[in-house]
C-alpha cells in the first residue's frame, strides 16, 4: 500500500513538474513582443512613422503612417486609380510579393503569390467596408490588415505593408505572426 502512494505521488510530482514547464506565453506577453519586434523593425529599417497621412497620398519609400483603428503600418507606392475606389460588395484581387514573418528569426524566407505561372489565381475577398479590430470577422478567410489602405488608393494601386497578428490571415492570428509585405497590388472587380 505505501508503494502505491510512493508512485502515486511520484507520478503527481511529475506532472506537475511536465505542466510548469510548458508554461505558455499569455497574450499580453504576446501583444509585448510583437510590439517590441515592430519597433525592432523599424529601427533596423530605418523607416519614419508619419503622425498624420499625406494629404496627396504621397509616401516617402521609408515613410509609413499606422492606422490607429487597427495598428496596420503601410506605405502608398503607388496610389493607382484613385477615381475608381473600391465600392461595398466588390470583389478585390490581391497580389503580393516579398511577405516576411519578421516576429520568428528562424524563417528568412519571402513568400509571394505574384508568379502568374505557379500561383494563377490572386486571392480574393468581397469589400465589406472599412475594417478595424472589432469589425475583422467581416474578412474570414483573408487578411483583414489588407483592407486598411483602400480607404486611400485606387484600381490598381500598390502598398507595402506591416500587418499585427490580430490583423493577418487566420493562420497568422493563430500561430501570433507578425507580416511584412513589401508588395501588395490590388485590382477591382469592376475595373478589371
Amino acid at each position: 500500500m505505501k508503494k502505491t502512494y510512493c508512485i502515486i505521488f511520484c507520478l503527481l510530482g511529475l506532472a506537475l513538474v511536465g505542466t510548469s514547464c510548458n508554461k505558455r506565453r499569455t497574450y499580453a506577453e504576446l501583444l509585448k513582443d510583437e510590439t517590441r519586434a515592430i519597433e525592432k523593425f523599424i529601427l533596423e529599417n530605418k523607416l519614419v512613422i508619419l503622425d498624420e497621412f499625406p494629404e496627396n497620398l504621397v509616401f516617402k519609400p521609408n515613410e509609413f503612417y499606422r492606422d490607429p483603428a487597427t495598428g496596420v503600418y503601410f506605405n502608398i507606392i503607388v496610389p493607382g486609380d484613385t477615381a475608381h475606389k473600391v465600392k461595398i460588395g466588390e470583389e478585390v484581387y490581391v497580389r503580393f510579393s516579398g511577405l516576411r514573418y519578421f516576429t520568428s528569426s528562424n524563417d528568412t524566407t519571402e513568400y509571394s503569390n505574384d508568379n502568374l505561372i505557379t500561383n494563377p489565381f490572386p486571392e480574393t475577398f468581397i469589400y465589406r467596408g472599412a475594417v478595424n479590430v472589432s469589425n475583422r470577422s467581416l474578412y474570414s478567410g483573408t487578411t483583414p490588415g489588407w483592407v486598411v489602405p483602400l480607404t486611400y488608393i485606387g484600381h490598381t494601386g500598390v502598398v507595402k505593408m506591416i500587418v499585427p497578428f490580430n490583423m493577418g490571415s487566420s493562420s497568422d492570428q493563430q500561430s501570433y505572426s507578425t507580416t511584412y509585405y513589401g508588395n501588395v497590388k490590388y485590382r477591382f472587380e469592376s475595373q478589371s
